[in-house]
């Protein structure tokens, strides 16, 4: 799968490079300076309102490390917004289509990473911030070649996600559906494809990570709860005292305590 690529961001220790997967799918892609290829790689997914270019909040710690990086915009983020479009928005039509379009695009950019001739095919991994995290949940099991997955404010359960959430765009859904009468018990049926926690039962093999946030209103403990009791592989999780921005608080570390636990995975023979 041939790229033209158009250089981004030039750094002593990394090089991205900007350029399209497919026609309106932008990407970025992070290789390191210091050390030669193949690399092992990242393949990451960015927060609600967030795009491709949150990959340059840990480029340094991916290059230190010898790590290769890949990042999209997911649908109408980024390069990718559309005016009057959100992918949580009250139009509930429009936000399931969208988001089958992010897992579609999401499988596309993993195909063309899993076969550059820079990287390692059996050394890729996943980290997921926030909707990206939810995002790579659903993912990770029809993709089935992650060595590793680093889950940050995730969590799953869309009922209570849509019930409990005080993100502005799911209080504007949960008001709107009251006001149709229409319970959000059924939205969380027919987006039951959708669910994090549904995917996540597939996950058996596949080692996960999980940071969150005690004082997160975005994502409440219940679905991260919810979530990892789903996940049937091997899993941690780690609370910190923070909110829902936890991944890009530089006292907690974050980005550095991802990159340590796929390091300490790339020593374990899958």
């Amino acid at each position: 799968m041939e790229a033209d690529f158009a250089p981004f961001r030039e750094h002593r220790e990394y090089t991205i490079s900007r350029f399209f997967l497919q026609p309106g799918l932008p990407a970025l892609f992070l290789t390191p300076r210091n050390a030669p290829p193949p690399y092992p790689a990242v393949f990451f997914l960015h927060h609600y309102r967030g795009s491709k270019e949150n990959l340059a909040f840990f480029a340094l710690e991916a290059a230190r490390r010898g790590f290769a990086a890949l990042a999209i915009d997911m649908e109408y983020h980024g390069e990718r917004r559309v005016n009057g479009r959100d992918i949580l928005s009250t139009d509930l039509e429009d936000d399931y289509q969208a988001f089958l379009r992010t897992f579609e695009h999401t499988l596309f950019a993993l195909r063309f990473l899993e076969t550059h001739e820079s990287i390692r095919p059996r050394e890729i991994f996943f980290l997921g911030v926030s909707l990206g995290a939810l995002v790579g949940t659903v993912v990770a099991a029809p993709y089935g070649k992650f060595r590793g997955i680093a889950l940050v404010v995730g969590g799953g359960n869309i009922e209570i996600l849509f019930e409990e959430s005080m993100l502005d765009s799911i209080v504007n859904i949960r008001y709107d559906l009251r006001k149709r009468g229409i319970p959000v018990r059924d939205v969380a049926v027919a987006w039951k494809d959708l669910d994090p926690v549904n995917a996540a039962e597939a996950l058996t093999d596949t080692p996960v990570f999980l940071f969150n946030a005690t004082r997160d209103t975005i994502v409440p403990g219940e679905c991260t709860f919810e979530l990892y009791r789903a996940i049937r592989a091997p899993k941690e999780i780690q609370w910190f005292h923070a909110e829902h921005d936890l991944f890009y608080l530089p006292r907690y570390r974050i980005p550095q305590r991802a990159f340590e636990y796929f390091t300490a995975l790339q020593s374990v023979t899958p």
